[in-house]
């Protein structure tokens, strides 16, 4: 059974399963099912939480999966309640090994707007539902909101 969360990081209109975990576009059990492929875990498995090593290997999934460069939004909080939205080009992942951010901000992606290029975390890049990359962006997001410890 499915309730509406109000407020925080469970943004209103969006869903809770009864274990407590947020589906974004699509249904619940095929996102676990497809994350727990991506850690190559069998159907009853728990998902993993966040870490550096699961980092990594959602990592080597989405290097593998996801189609380069492709076209995003990015949400910029400009202080005093003012934000600016940024379209982009998502052009690289940052392997999690290299990068020093540890677990905190997720996967990183080089980014590139018409003045500059940036590593913004990929948790915080939007897509649009009909990009080819919207189901692993979602499968990411999912993971990312409901293991991270």
């Amino acid at each position: 059974m499915s309730r509406i969360v109000a407020s925080g990081p469970d943004a209103p209109g969006s869903r809770v399963d009864g274990n407590g975990h947020r589906p974004y576009h699509f249904s619940p059990l095929s996102q676990d099912d497809r994350v727990r492929k991506v850690f190559g875990l069998s159907d009853d498995a728990p998902l993993p939480p966040v870490s550096e090593s699961s980092l990594a290997v959602f990592f080597g999934y989405l290097c593998q999966h996801l189609s380069l460069p492709f076209e995003g939004l990015y949400c910029q909080n400009g202080g005093e309640m003012r934000q600016l939205i940024h379209y982009l080009q998502v052009t690289q992942l940052i392997d999690p090994r290299q990068a020093r951010n540890g677990c905190l901000q997720g996967l990183l992606c080089r980014a590139q707007n018409h003045k500059e290029t940036r590593e913004i975390p990929l948790i915080e890049v939007g897509v649009r539902e009909e990009s080819p990359n919207c189901q692993l962006m979602d499968d990411y997001a999912y993971w990312f909101v409901n293991c991270h410890v």
